[in-house]
C-alpha cells in the first residue's frame, strides 16, 4: 500500500513500529560512496516525521550531511518482526536551547560535557518516505516529495 500524503494515522503506524527501537544505522553520502554508522534514536521519543541525533560538530556524519543532505535510516528488530527504512533529508541544528530540550542523561556516555558542550550539534532527519515490513503488515508512506 502506498500513501502519498501523511496523515496522523500514517505517523501513528510508523511511530508504533519505531517505538523502543533505539539504535539505527544512519547512512550518509560523500564522493567515495555511502557510509553507515550506528546512532542512538533516543528510543523513547515519539516519531513525528523528524528523527534527531546528537553528534560532534567535527564528525564525518556532519561533514557529509553538510555536503549532501540525503540520508537513510535503517532499523531492525528481528525478534519483534519489524524492519523500517527511512529516506530523509538532514540538516545540522546548532542551537543550545534545542540541545537542552532533547538531552537526556544517558547521552553523557558519548558527550561527557553535556548539552553545553560547544562541539555538540543535532542532526535533524526529516522523513520523505518510510517503508516498513513485518508482522503488522507492510507500509510505504511518502511524507514529502
Amino acid at each position: 500500500m502506498t500513501v502519498m500524503t501523511s496523515t496522523s494515522n500514517d505517523l501513528a503506524a510508523i511511530a508504533q513500529r519505531l517505538r523502543d527501537l533505539d539504535i539505527c544505522i544512519l547512512v550518509t553520502r560523500d564522493g567515495d560512496g555511502t557510509h553507515g554508522r550506528p546512532m542512538s534514536n533516543n528510543g523513547q521519543v515519539e516519531f513525528d516525521g523528524d528523527t534527531w541525533f546528537f553528534a560532534r560538530r567535527d564528525s564525518a556524519a556532519v561533514r557529509e550531511i553538510e555536503s549532501d543532505p540525503r540520508v537513510e535510516l535503517a532499523y531492525s528488530a528481528t525478534e519483534r518482526g519489524t524492519w523500517v527504512s527511512i529516506e530523509a533529508e538532514a540538516t545540522i541544528v546548532d542551537d543550545a536551547d534545542e540541545n537542552h530540550r532533547r538531552w537526556f542523561d544517558e547521552l553523557g556516555r558519548w558527550f561527557p560535557e553535556g548539552p553545553e558542550d560547544s562541539e555538540v550539534v543535532l542532526i535533524r532527519a526529516t522523513a520523505l518516505r518510510v517503508r516498513a515490513w513485518g508482522e503488522a503488515g507492510d507500509l510505504d508512506v511518502r511524507l514529502a516529495d
